[in-house]
C-alpha cells in the first residue's frame, strides 16, 4: 500500500485535507471521502491526491461523481 494526501479544495483554497493508504489515488480519495470521483477536468470544487511514498510524488486531480456511501 502507498501513502497519500487527499485534500478537498474550492479553486486553489484547501478546505479539507486527509492522510490515506491505498493502492490507488483514485481508490485513496474513495476512501478519505467515502464518494466516487473521476477525473478532474474543469471542476472548480476538485480533489487533490499527493502520492507521498515516492521521490518524486505524483499529484492527481479528481471530482466527485458519486453519493456518500
Amino acid at each position: 500500500m502507498r501513502a497519500y494526501r487527499v485534500e478537498q479544495l474550492d479553486g486553489k483554497t484547501v478546505l479539507a485535507s486527509h492522510a490515506v493508504e491505498a493502492m490507488a489515488p483514485f481508490e485513496a480519495a474513495r476512501r478519505a471521502l467515502g464518494v466516487e470521483v473521476t477525473l478532474r477536468g474543469d471542476a472548480a470544487k476538485w480533489i487533490r491526491v499527493v502520492e507521498l511514498t515516492r521521490l518524486r510524488p505524483g499529484v492527481f486531480g479528481f471530482k466527485v461523481v458519486g453519493r456518500r456511501s
